[in-house]
């Protein structure tokens, strides 16, 4: 059996043959009209075999030549508001422009870095490699990411300035578009990443369902009680104690903590208002008195108005908070010795907790007071335990929870700062993260319809990565959570848990994976090791000399040997990771499909701009403008405004002169990609079931 190998970085021989054929078409003309003297129509159907052959092999040597050029081009692709509305779909993500990738690409590549100096060629641009995009841009087609993928999570992976923001940005403004709630969990603080996605809630209209935390700018920032929402008291105590810092010889220490945390909200709960972080701090600075004082009246009050009047009794006979708790402890001690009913579990704790060796009680809390710290220290005391009673009030006014934000759709931006306070801001995000999680356990248990995703954008992961963050990969899937997790190296899970089996829990709960710039080696080598393996060709050249000693004079020989070589390697090498240009990407989704693509960039709305139509926008927005439309009381049917999409500019349809030959695809207007794309947006209204089909529509 013969096998052919050619490879696709070879000289444009192509053009040789042009000019050869040519040339030799030329000679002829001039040889047979001066020095034969044929005429010259005679002569020129004779010559026109030499031209017709070297406009065959034209064809080929500049689609050899535009395939060469595309793998110097550095492309960007620019999107706005409404562009990016008219390529959305109902049950997928737009992540740009790209192809399938596979062994044809992976082999082209392969004979690429094989030849040096085009490769040097290519790279003298510092533009990065621009050929791993370039090599399949006439397949370039819209690349989407199903619902029913993306739901199993999403893991972005790249370095500093590789495009993760551009990402985000993208994501987001389709899920906020999609009239679903967004979370962003910021370590760092974009602000570039904030303001987009502020722009888009304000193109929509929808400006106040828009709240934004940042601890460093306290005028603006809204304040969020992380303690706002649960569904037992016991919930509060976990989400606390999931940030202690503890190992193996520190468990018992951090299950008293949880223990003291369950004393601490059970008081408070009884006395009626809400917890807050700055009540658990209270209770470590100021000890259990004025805490239990308010949790025996409350528990006096669920008893009867005598109770009530007994309680009083017993405790006003001191002034100081802690004798009054000590007293009123001995007489619920003395009332539910006689009625076994009266016994509060709860109450029995946080009263041992009173009476309780004050110095051994710091000890084993010791763990918890600073982590209590970090989260009330400066402004943070006001952002997160916001309170009206005790004065505190954020300077902006607003005060939400994460539960607002998810049952209005809403959106929240939250910029940790750890550039300026690494440990609190930490803190902070895993904080929240637990209460993400907690709700997700509430829309799990009484949600019965999810049909709508709530998108939590965690960046820079590593920073806040806990059990919290593990448990909402592992089950907000069920919840309806759609969690994308970006990060710039592997390694970061490892060095920040200190375990490298949770840092495999992290990213093994992660189905789709998308892989920008990455110049971490350990990095390159995990995400190829994910890909599947393809045999690639090349030719080993072998030279060989020897000198015999069997004659008189010797024997020199020379042997040189070529062999055709086939190997496994993975589809993406690994230091491919490492040459990607900005905003480009491999990605490998749920059902195994390799994507390399590159991202648009969202340009910023002109001032006085129309604001994107609600057909293209939300499902809730559609059914709103049909209502209003329904409900204005005109004559006759609704009618649905015409709204013409937005077209891009591109290369005009041209006819297929050459409908048998394959090759013309590779002249651009031939191409089927180059085909601009027909959308009705009336067909998409009769889709959806906003109208009825024989519904008169835009007045046709």
């Amino acid at each position: 059996m013969r096998i052919s190998f050619e490879t696709d970085y070879r000289p444009n021989y192509e053009l040789f043959l042009v000019v050869s054929w040519a040339s030799c078409g030329i000679v002829c003309i001039l040889l047979m009209i001066y020095w034969s003297g044929f005429p010259v129509g005679l002569t020129l159907a004779m010559t026109s075999l030499f031209f017709m052959v070297a406009a065959y092999q034209a064809i080929f040597a500049k689609a050899r030549r535009t395939r060469m050029q595309t793998l110097e081009r550095a492309e960007k692709s620019f999107s706005s508001l409404d562009d990016l509305a008219m390529k959305m779909q109902d049950d997928a993500l737009y992540l740009g422009h790209g192809f399938e990738w596979g062994a044809s690409h992976a082999q082209t590549i392969s004979d690429l870095y094989r030849d040096p100096d085009r490769l040097e060629e290519i790279k003298k641009q510092r533009a990065g490699g621009t050929f791993l995009h370039g090599i399949g841009v006439a397949q370039e087609e819209d690349v989407l990411l199903l619902d029913n993928e993306s739901k199993g999570h999403v893991h972005i992976v790249g370095t500093t300035g590789a495009g993760k923001t551009r990402l985000f940005d993208l994501l987001v403004t389709q899920a906020i578009l999609r009239d679903e709630p967004v979370i962003i969990v910021d370590p760092k603080g974009d602000q570039d990443l904030k303001n987009n996605m502020e722009a888009a809630y304000k193109r929509l209209g929808r400006e106040r369902d828009f709240t934004f935390f940042h601890p460093a700018f306290v005028e603006e920032s809204a304040a969020i009680n992380p303690l706002a929402s649960r569904q037992r008291g016991s919930e509060l105590a976990s989400r606390l104690a999931a940030i202690i810092p503890g190992d193996a010889s520190g468990d018992v220490f951090k299950a008293y903590s949880q223990n003291a945390l369950l004393g601490i909200f059970y008081a408070v709960e009884r006395s009626g208002v809400n917890a807050t972080i700055m009540d658990v701090q209270r209770a470590l600075s100021e000890g259990f008195g004025p805490l239990c004082v308010r949790a025996l009246e409350g528990w006096a009050y669920s008893v009867g108005s005598d109770m009530v009047e007994k309680m009083s009794a017993a405790m006003n006979k001191h002034k100081n908070a802690e004798k009054k708790a000590e007293a009123g402890a001995l007489f619920y001690q003395d009332q539910s010795a006689l009625d076994a009913s009266l016994t509060s579990a709860e109450m029995n704790n946080l009263i041992s907790l009173l009476l309780h060796d004050r110095d051994h009680f710091k000890k084993m809390v010791a763990n918890l007071v600073p982590v209590v710290g970090k989260l009330c220290a400066g402004p943070l005391a006001t952002l997160l335990s916001p309170d009206p009673t005790a004065g505190r009030i954020p300077k902006s006014g607003k005060v939400i929870s994460l539960e607002q934000v998810l049952t209005g759709r809403g959106g929240c931006y939250i910029g940790l700062d750890t550039l300026s306070d690494s440990d609190g801001g930490r803190a902070v995000g895993q904080m929240l993260l637990a209460d993400l999680a907690s709700l997700a356990g509430k829309r799990y248990n009484f949600m019965r319809a999810r049909d709508t995703f709530v998108n939590i954008f965690v960046d820079e992961a590593s920073e806040v990565t806990n059990e919290q963050l593990i448990q909402l990969l592992n089950k907000g899937r069920g919840a309806g959570f759609r969690i994308f997790v970006a990060t710039q190296t592997l390694a970061d899970y490892e060095a920040r848990t200190g375990s490298a089996a949770v840092a495999s829990m992290l990213t093994g709960n992660m189905n789709n994976t998308i892989m920008l710039r990455t110049v971490d080696t350990d990095t390159q080598e995990k995400l190829s090791a994910r890909l599947p393996e393809v045999p690639l060709t090349h030719i080993m050249k072998t030279t060989a000399s020897s000198m015999g000693d069997t004659t008189i004079t010797g024997a020199f020989a020379i042997n040189h040997g070529e062999r055709l070589m086939t190997e496994d390697r993975p589809v993406v090498a690994p230091h491919t990771f490492g040459d990607l240009s900005d905003l480009e990407y491999f990605a490998i989704f749920a059902k195994g499909n390799l994507i390399k693509g590159r991202l648009p960039i969202l340009t910023p709305p002109d001032e006085g701009c129309q604001v994107p139509q609600a057909v293209y926008s939300s499902e809730r927005a559609r059914l709103l403008e049909y209502q209003h439309e329904h409900l204005a009381g005109e004559d006759g049917p609704p009618k649905i405004p015409a709204i013409e999409p937005k077209r891009e500019a591109g290369p005009v349809q041209q006819p297929r002169l050459f409908p048998f030959v394959r090759w013309v695809e590779v002249i651009p207007g031939f191409r089927p990609s180059d085909k601009v794309p027909d959308r009705n947006p009336d067909d998409y209204l009769v889709r959806t079931g906003l109208v009825t089909g024989d519904a008169p529509q835009n007045g046709r």
